[in-house]
């Protein structure tokens, strides 16, 4: 009995000891909790800027304001943010990754840095431009750099079509834009900045006329520009000076209205459709334009890589035209506009003439292949399959993502005589449905939407 009431005693010295053990290890949880939540909240207070620098977050001891502008009452509890609206409970889960306060309210996710260690504004400004310009220019952005400058300054070395009415003496910037796609033209755009009530910078900005002149001069014409000067004519008419990789210079006219013009003489019209046709047929093909004037047209030669000559008149009214095209020149300038449009190396197979068209049967380099009908003063499209029209598309959406993204495959479902559904495959996996159209005369692709009811 001794030994039993030992051996309870010792069992309840035991229990004691166990129970004082648990008792001391919860107190120290609940203290942490509790010293966890306290930080949570207090750490929670202050001046926040979205990391977009477009929404500011306040939090006082009483008060929640978003933006400077509305107040709400609020409640910690542990990692929940209740924001009250009208008696009802907005509930915020929140946590902290360093610095940054991340807000998070069903699929909605904010980061917030703290005010006083936001960047300077040039570093604001990028980040507020960036989306917008991507969403503007259809690209992606590597660069963005922005020089300071007071705009009576600034306004005396670039053009924009309206011009804005600024105090001379107010800080402006002039913003360089550099594209991931290597093949896109850089852009220059001027950039002025306010702020709105909650004190967030609001950048507004636009392109500048030497900007789109030179990139509309690459693109659009082939011209190699590396500078655009532009000299006011009266009303919307500039005369540009434009100097391109080589360091030479081409004197063109500019009206935003209408385009770009060469100026009226043998020398400027015979660089201007060299550049132009080299853009349309492609560079290894056309080697040398020479057109004088003659009466109200200019005419004259323009000589091919092989040396062949081809006889050519250009009128203000019908443009320039080739006379005296025989199948063999043909079979050239159609395969050089249809390599130089999809950006793609093509194997010339067979010709066969089908009414006023040349109808061309290619190969690429990856055994596709491609039937084209082709006139090479008004263009060419591809023959209206489903093994034609997955070749050409596939390389004009190449040449649309630019070397940023690699297409792999374009394969099509001929639904209707004029209209194919299908999908694009890229190198990084991400695959997207499309809608392809043969007009007749033409083709054209876009991505597919749930408008479509696209077909499964």
């Amino acid at each position: 009995m001794v030994f039993k009431m030992v051996y309870s005693k010792s069992n309840l010295s035991i229990q004691f000891i166990m129970k004082f053990k648990n008792i001391y290890s919860l107190g120290i949880f609940s203290i942490f909790l509790l010293l966890s939540s306290c930080s949570n909240s207090s750490k929670i207070k202050g001046e926040w800027i979205r990391s977009d620098y477009k929404k500011t977050l306040k939090i006082t001891d009483e008060k929640v304001i978003f933006d400077n502008i509305t107040e709400r009452e609020y409640a910690i509890d542990k990692n929940t943010l209740k924001v009250v609206v009208y008696g009802i409970a907005d509930n915020y889960q929140f946590e902290f990754k360093g610095d940054t306060l991340v807000l998070t309210k069903g699929k909605l996710v904010q980061k917030f840095i703290p005010k006083d260690k936001v960047g300077s504004d040039e570093g604001q400004i990028k980040v507020l431009l960036q989306p917008q310009v991507e969403k503007m220019f259809e690209k992606k952005i590597a660069s963005i750099n922005l020089e300071k400058e007071h705009w009576g300054d600034l306004k005396k070395r670039i053009t924009l079509q309206k011009l804005p009415s600024i105090p001379d003496d107010e800080w402006v910037y002039l913003a360089k834009i550099v594209f991931e796609d290597n093949s896109t033209p850089s852009a220059s755009i001027f950039v002025r900045v306010g702020r709105d009530k909650a004190g967030v910078l609001q950048p507004s900005w636009g392109e500048i006329l030497e900007s789109s002149t030179r990139r509309y001069l690459i693109n659009g014409m082939g011209i190699p520009a590396e500078k655009v000067e532009l000299k006011s004519t009266g009303g919307n008419a500039f005369e540009a000076t434009v100097t391109t990789d080589d360091g030479s210079t081409l004197p063109v006219l500019l009206d935003p209205n209408i385009g770009v013009l060469p100026k009226q003489d043998d020398t400027s019209i015979s660089t201007y459709f060299q550049y132009s046709l080299q853009k349309k047929y492609g560079k290894e093909l056309i080697k040398k334009v020479d057109l004088k004037k003659e009466g109200v047209d200019y005419k004259g030669i323009v000589t091919l890589s092989d040396e062949t000559q081809v006889m050519t008149t250009y009128s203000k009214a019908r443009g320039i035209n080739f006379t005296e095209l025989d199948q063999k020149t043909k079979e050239m300038l159609g395969q050089g506009m249809v390599e130089n449009e999809l950006g793609v190396q093509l194997e010339f197979q067979e010709s066969e003439v089908v009414k006023d068209l040349l109808k061309i049967t290619f190969q690429t380099t990856s055994k596709e292949k491609l039937v084209a009908y082709v006139d090479v003063m008004r263009g060419w499209y591809p023959e209206n399959t489903p093994i034609s029209l997955s070749t050409a598309t596939r390389y004009r959406i190449q040449k649309k993502v630019g070397t940023t993204n690699k297409v792999g495959s374009v394969i099509l479902a001929q639904r209707s005589k004029a209209r194919y559904e299908g999908t694009v495959d890229y190198a990084s996996g991400h695959v997207q449905k499309i809608i392809v159209e043969h007009t007749g005369s033409g083709f054209s692709w876009r991505i597919a939407t749930e408008q479509d009811k696209y077909i499964q």
